[in-house]
């Protein structure tokens, strides 16, 4: 049997990047970042021509993190209420996505891939994110990845679907390293629903989750107290503590013969 691979102790650290990413937001540009990191650039993207702080990027010796905060104006929140489609133009056959995760995407993602195309020839690559981050970051890895600049590193939290069947097809094929954290709890991972109808011109929408789900459960009384990025700190510390072991599994093979119990 074949086991899913997590590294809790990274997926930690990128949640504190997050929680940074939201300090940016809310300190207007200033934040703190590992003691071991450099700042290479921040991020700003447009939401209905408005520019925002939304992340940033580091660097160590060994790889770049790439961190997107989640949903936190008025207009991030237009944002995600816009669940039209576009097709995704910067691949060939790239499927449909969400509209408004792609125009914010849009707007910072040509400095984004400036710096992914330089620092992916010597470092690993690292992106993350909360909420709509999630969505941000898993559009640049399906990016990257498509395109063969490099071979990404996904980790998102608690973020909603991106997009329709074939764009979710293409990124499980292509994206070869990508967990997606999600609290059981949490409504968010589950919007948009399956299928949306746009009205009155009666066009149905599909929207699927990309790989791998790595789930825990914190009910914290309320949707959004379940969806916060404390929340999400917490149920990878308690899943670190609880699955952080190389499992073995005992089974008897079922022949004619019975044969010895066997340990893989």
């Amino acid at each position: 049997m074949k086991f899913l691979s997590v590294d809790y102790d990274k997926a930690l650290e990128l949640l504190l990047c997050i929680e940074q990413a939201y300090t940016q937001y809310e300190e207007d540009g200033q934040f703190m970042i590992p003691a071991d990191y450099s700042l290479v650039d921040t991020i700003k993207a447009c939401v209905f021509s408005e520019p925002e702080w939304f992340g940033y990027i580091i660097e160590n010796e060994d790889s770049i993190i790439i961190a997107f905060r989640g949903t936190k104006s008025d207009l991030d929140w237009l944002a995600d209420l816009k669940i039209d489609q576009d097709l995704f133009p910067y691949v060939m056959d790239g499927g449909n996505v969400h509209s408004g995760f792609l125009s914010i995407y849009r707007s910072c993602r040509e400095m984004l891939l400036a710096i992914v195309k330089v620092k992916a020839l010597s470092k690993k690559i690292f992106i993350t994110g909360h909420s709509l981050g999630g969505s941000l970051a898993t559009l640049l890895g399906y990016e990257i990845a498509m395109n063969g600049i490099c071979n990404p590193n996904v980790y998102t939290f608690g973020s909603p679907k991106v997009g329709n069947i074939k764009f979710k097809e293409n990124y499980d094929e292509n994206v070869r390293h990508s967990l997606r954290f999600v609290n059981l709890y949490d409504m968010v991972p589950l919007s948009p629903p399956f299928k949306v109808e746009i009205k009155p011109l009666h066009i149905y929408l599909e929207y699927v989750q990309v790989k791998h789900p790595i789930t825990f459960s914190l009910n914290k009384g309320s949707i959004k107290n379940s969806h916060l990025l404390s929340t999400y700190i917490e149920g990878v510390k308690k899943m670190k503590l609880d699955y952080d072991y190389t499992p073995t599994f005992t089974y008897k093979l079922r022949e004619a013969e019975p044969l010895e119990e066997e340990v893989i």
